[in-house]
This record gives structure tokens, sequence and C-alpha cells, in this order.
């Protein structure tokens, strides 16, 4: 049975996000009231875009980045989110980037989908990140204008099908992607649609502030956060070429069939880090979105 509205809550963690972080609020208040919209705002000095006014803003002291940064954040992040089930019955926490979206041809009812973690307990949608595949859409993303009738291509990563949507007490890993739960619950018709590679100039400055970040000599900042915090802003514009140079987008039916196949059959139990998990799937394939899934936001 699907939640009340007010029974859902929407969670996630910024620093300074001009451009996300509206896109974010004004995407769920279509689902739910904005008191239901979680902000964690990491440190007291970020500026905080008008849209957020009604949303739940905790502001939390800054702390520099140092080893074991993001695994000490992703440890507040769940015990967060396990105090919002204390109050609510269904809570779905992503990074900014990343936006939910319940396929059309499946009814489009996002809360429905949502509110299926009622019986199964915690589910993961399908997960394409959006590329801006500056070949065909050379144009710079206007954030006032909807993303999806500006960028119109994507790739699988299936490391971002992650376990973002429970009602049960969690432990994420570093980034959310993995977690203690054991049974993964790959939704028919959820799609997490991840963001940060949607427009060119946006993402190499996004990667040059990231890096201004790290403290001097931080082990090149793999003790600090996540494998992406190395690369540097050539990194990302040469990581986007590499789509352009595989070739053209594909047509597809959006179904995936395969890929869900093997995210599913690779479930496992990573015994050394104490989560379950399944296998990363991602190449440089590019697909072109359906007519369907269009103007969503």
């Amino acid at each position: 049975m699907q939640p009340a509205p007010n029974d859902i809550a929407f969670a996630t963690m910024v620093g300074d996000e001009p451009i996300f972080l509206p896109i974010w609020i004004n995407y769920y208040a279509r689902f739910v009231p904005k008191a239901q919209l979680f902000i964690l705002v990491d440190g007291l000095h970020r500026v905080i875009p008008p849209e957020a006014e009604g949303c739940q803003v905790i502001r939390l002291p800054g702390v520099v980045p140092g080893p074991g940064w993001d695994v000490a954040r992703w440890r507040m992040i769940s015990l967060f989110t396990n105090t919002l089930l204390q109050r609510f019955g269904v809570v779905v926490f992503n990074d900014v980037d990343e936006i939910l979206l319940a396929d059309p041809a499946q009814g489009g009812d996002l809360l429905g989908h949502i509110g299926r973690a009622r019986e199964v307990g915690v589910i993961s949608p399908f997960a394409i990140e959006m590329l801006h595949r500056f070949d065909l859409e050379p144009e710079a993303l206007d954030p006032c204008r909807p993303v999806l009738t500006q960028r119109r291509f994507g790739r699988i990563n299936a490391s971002y099908c992650k376990p973002c949507i429970t009602t049960k007490p969690i432990n994420w890993s570093i980034g959310g992607h993995y977690s203690d739960y054991p049974v993964l619950n790959l939704d028919p018709a959820l799609f997490l649609f991840h963001l940060r590679f949607v427009d060119h100039d946006m993402l190499r400055a996004r990667q040059a502030s990231r890096q201004a970040l790290m403290q001097p000599g931080a082990a090149k900042g793999a003790e600090v956060a996540g494998a992406g915090w190395l690369k540097g802003a050539q990194d990302m514009t040469d990581f986007l070429q590499s789509f352009v140079d595989a070739g053209p987008p594909l047509d597809t039916d959006f179904s995936f069939g395969w890929q869900r196949k093997r995210i599913i059959d690779s479930w496992a139990y990573d015994a050394e880090a104490g989560i379950w998990r399944h296998d990363r799937l991602h190449n440089r394939k590019t697909y072109r979105l359906p007519d369907r899934i269009q103007d969503q936001f």
C-alpha cells in the first residue's frame, strides 16, 4: 500500500550547491511538502539558495577534509537517516546531484514505487548517468530550464543503483553505493539519474573546487573521499570526450533486461567491507533517452 505523502522524507547533504540543490528541491517538492525535505548543510558559512525556504535546513559546523573524513560523513548520514525513520515510514537519501524518476511507461507513480519499501524494506533504483555529449549538445546547461529538455544522453552505471530508499535502519558505505542490508530489491520502474556529468564546464569547475578542499599531501585524496576526488579538471574533459570517441548514441527501449539480470545475479556479501554489493557495470556506450522520459525534471 502506498504510504501517505506525509509519511515519506527526502534528504540530502550539501556544501555550496547553487545549481543542483534548487533542481533537487523543486523536483521533490512536487511530491511532498517542503517540510519533508531535509537538507544537511556541511559548514555554517554555506550559502543556501532561496528555494530552500520551507525545507528542513540543518546547518552543521564544517570539518576540514582529511583521512577518514568521508567515511565519518557517511556514518553520520546513516545515523541521521535512521533517526528520521523514528518519525517517517520511508526515508530517501541521495546526493544532491541524484534524482529519482518513475518510468512513465509503468505509470510514473514515484511515491507508489518508493512506497513499496514498506513491503520489501530497502529499494534500489536502476541507474542512468547523464552525460554531456558536447559533440551533439554544444550549449551550456541552463539551470533555469528542465534538465531533460537539454540533455538527452546517458550511460548505465550500476554503482549508482544505490540502496537509497529505506524503511529499515541502514549503514551505507562511502558514497551510499552499498549497505549492510542483505536483500537487493532492484525496482523495475525506478531510475536514479546521476547528474554530475551533465555539463562540461560545470563539471570542471566542481572538480577544481573538490580538489581545493584537500589538505596538502592528504594521500592524493584517497584517504579523504571517494576515487572521484582524485581526478583533475582535464580528466573530466577527457572522460566526456571518451564517449564521443566511442561512437554515436544507441537507441533502446530503456528496459535493460540483461543488465538488470547481471546486477541481480552478482549480488553477494563482501565480508571484508561488511556490506552487500553487486558487480560494477559501466562502459562507454551512450544511450539516447526515449521520448517518454522528457520534461520530468
